[in-house]
C-alpha cells in the first residue's frame, strides 16, 4: 500500500510538472531508493530503557524492509519552494540475551516530510547554490518483540510526531557540457523546535541520459536527537541513494 501511494505521488508530480513547465518556471521530480541503515539508541515503549540499533548502510541493503525518497523542486527567477519526503523501515535481530532476558527484534519506522522556501543565493553557467529555509515533520514508530519465532513472544510499540525548522544549502555544479553533475545538500534544524537538534547532509553525482532525465547515484546522512516525555529517538541514518533525476523548464546550467 505504501509503495503504490509513493508512486502514485510520482505520477502525479510528473503529470503535474509536465503540463505546467514554461519559460519562466523550472521543475524537478526525483524518485530514489535509500538504503539507509540505522545506528543509535531508541525507545520501544513508554516505561521501557532505551535499546541500541545498529544497521549499517550494507546491512540495509538485507534488513530494510523498505525504503525511499521523493524530492519535488519548482523554482521561477529566484524563488522556489520544495518537498523532500523520506520514509524507512529498518529490522534489526539480536541473536545474544539482551537486558530484557531475551532475544529480540527491533523495528524502527520513519517517516520525514520537509517543506520549504529556496532562494538562488549564487548562479553561473557552471553552478547554482540555493539557500533553504522550512520546516521538517518527523513520525517515529518502534516496535520491540522479545523471544524467539519458537516461543513465546511480547511485542511492544511506541510511537512519536514533532516538528523541527531547518535552513541549509543546497548546490548543484556541471563542467561545460559534460553529462556529469555534482549536487549537494547541508541542513541542520531543530535546536529551537522539538529536537534537540539533527543535522542533513548528502551528496550526489549524475549523469544525463536526455536533456531532461539525469540518472544519479549519492550518499545521504542524517542524526537526530529527540528525548521527550521518556522517549528517546537518538539515531542517525545513512545509505546509499539511487534514483532518476526529471527536469523540465528553462536551462540553467551549461551542457543541461
Amino acid at each position: 500500500m505504501k509503495h503504490a501511494i509513493i508512486l502514485g505521488l510520482v505520477a502525479s508530480a510528473a503529470s503535474m510538472v509536465a503540463g505546467a513547465a514554461d519559460d519562466e518556471w523550472r521543475f524537478l521530480v526525483a524518485p530514489y531508493v535509500w538504503f539507509a541503515g540505522a545506528e543509535g539508541k531508541l525507545t520501544p515503549a513508554p516505561g521501557i530503557s532505551p535499546v541500541d540499533i545498529d544497521a549499517s548502510a550494507i546491512d540495509a541493503l538485507r534488513d530494510t524492509e523498505a525504503s525511499f525518497m521523493l524530492l519535488l523542486q519548482a523554482q521561477k527567477e529566484q524563488h522556489g519552494v520544495l518537498v523532500d519526503v523520506f520514509y524507512s523501515d529498518v529490522l534489526q535481530q539480536s541473536e545474544t540475551n539482551s537486558e530484557y532476558g531475551a532475544p529480540y527484534t527491533a523495528s524502527l519506522e520513519n517517516t520525514m516530510v520537509t517543506t520549504g522556501y529556496t532562494y538562488e543565493w549564487y548562479s553561473s553557467s557552471q553552478a547554482i547554490v540555493n539557500v533553504v529555509g522550512g520546516l521538517r515533520y518527523w513520525r517515529v514508530s518502534t516496535q520491540l518483540t522479545l523471544g524467539q519465532a519458537s516461543q513465546q513472544q511480547e511485542t511492544l510499540h511506541n510511537s512519536e510526531s514533532w516538528v523541527d525548522p531547518v535552513v541549509g544549502l543546497d548546490a548543484k555544479f556541471r563542467p561545460g557540457a559534460s553529462p556529469v553533475y555534482l549536487s549537494g545538500f547541508f541542513g541542520v534544524g531543530g535546536a529551537s523546535g522539538a529536537s534537540d537538534g539533527f543535522y542533513d547532509v548528502s551528496a550526489h553525482i549524475g549523469y544525463a541520459l536526455t536533456d531532461s532525465i539525469v540518472a544519479s547515484v549519492g550518499y545521504r546522512l542524517f542524526d537526530v536527537d529527540y528525548d521527550h516525555n521518556s522517549f528517546v529517538y537518538d539515531v542517525r541514518q545513512e545509505g546509499w541513494v539511487i534514483g532518476l533525476v526529471w527536469v523540465l523548464g528553462t536551462p540553467r546550467l551549461s551542457g543541461q
